[in-house]
């Protein structure tokens, strides 16, 4: 049995997008194994990551980048002894195209290999802000199982994962927009009055 290591990696105020992912990953993975530690930016400790065995970097990302909460955890490691630690990432993004989490994932690979790091792969998420107020959480909860079925075997692991189709996608979002837009002339005709 290992000793994980889950990362929210991301942004502060983009943490709370990344908690149920977070939380459904921490239930799949809390009896599998010896020891299961969550930790947020704020909490993180460089000194303590290289004794978890696996390692899973959880984040939302914006413009097809990665972090900087994350490339700051990256550059405090540098300095730290490493040990043969298993990295995976849940990464997700609010555009409908999971597709949008490759130059992430590339960096990471990237970071994971100059440091000498185990890369064992990614779930990449995409329509995270709508999916978990859908019926497509059921399709990302079976992703996220089999990514800790992978995690829990030290296999690789390399999915993505988006909204059921793209008119569901189009139908949730006009909704969202709609009802904004209908708030925000709400608000509007209160200041005239």
């Amino acid at each position: 049995m290992a000793k994980i290591l889950l990362l929210n990696s991301g942004l502060k105020h983009t943490q709370t997008f990344m908690k149920p992912f977070l939380s459904r990953l921490e239930v799949y993975l809390d009896d599998r194994c010896d020891c299961l530690d969550v930790r947020h930016v704020s909490t993180f400790d460089e000194r303590t990551f290289f004794q978890y065995d696996q390692v899973i970097f959880l984040f939302f990302i914006a413009l097809d980048s990665i972090p900087s909460s994350t490339l700051e955890i990256f550059e405090r490691l540098e300095s730290q002894p490493k040990g043969p630690t298993e990295i995976y990432a849940l990464i997700a993004c609010d555009e409908y195209e999971p597709e949008k989490c490759d130059i992430s994932e590339k960096i990471l690979q990237n970071w994971c290999q100059r440091e000498q790091l185990h890369y064992k792969g990614s779930l990449k998420i995409g329509s995270a802000l709508f999916i978990m107020k859908t019926i497509s959480r059921f399709v990302v909860s079976n992703e996220m199982k089999r990514l800790s079925d992978a995690i829990i075997h030290h296999q690789d692991f390399y999915s993505k994962t988006t909204m059921l189709t793209d008119r569901i996608f189009m139908k949730k979002a006009n909704q969202y927009w709609n009802k904004e837009i209908k708030k925000m002339n709400k608000h509007k005709k209160k200041q005239k009055h």
